[in-house]
């Protein structure tokens, strides 16, 4: 898929290169950071657009020690935040035992509340079954930037 997305997205640069070929690094779901790159990459191909959020805060020296201060994102804010088929979709990654947190589940429901959708992808073949079933939004926005 993202050899055909970039054919797609840039033509001229293989008609450019005269017979030029190109191989593309395989995906993995093995940890969680190759998993989160495996659905950014694959909602975007189909034609959404995808973000990975960081919501672990920063590191700070305060009164000489270090120390981490809280982000600006809610507790609970799913990994991946994507838009694709006119909805909203949430996306919390977890790999091997990691378990949903209290706040993940509060995160979740104010989501599904809001009309997005929310998945926990704890594989690429479950994702992508799960993505295969996405609704269409009901009503397409406006552009209000005319």
């Amino acid at each position: 898929m993202k050899l055909e997305h970039l054919q797609a997205t840039a033509p001229g640069f293989f008609e450019a290169s005269g017979g030029f070929t190109m191989t593309v690094p395989g995906y993995s779901d093995s940890t969680a950071n190759k998993l989160t790159k495996a659905i950014i990459d694959y909602i975007k191909f189909k034609g959404g657009d995808a973000n990975r959020i960081n919501t672990t805060g920063t590191f700070r020296k305060i009164n000489g020690k270090g120390r981490w201060t809280h982000g600006g994102t809610r507790r609970g804010t799913a990994d991946i935040h994507a838009i694709c088929r006119g909805r909203h979709l949430s996306i919390e990654i977890k790999i091997g035992r990691d378990q949903v947190s209290e706040d993940q589940i509060r995160e979740r429901t104010r989501i599904e509340n809001a009309g997005g959708l929310y998945c926990v992808a704890r594989n690429m073949p479950e994702f992508i079954a799960w993505f295969a079933k996405l609704p269409t939004a009901d009503k397409q926005p406006t552009n209000s930037r005319q």
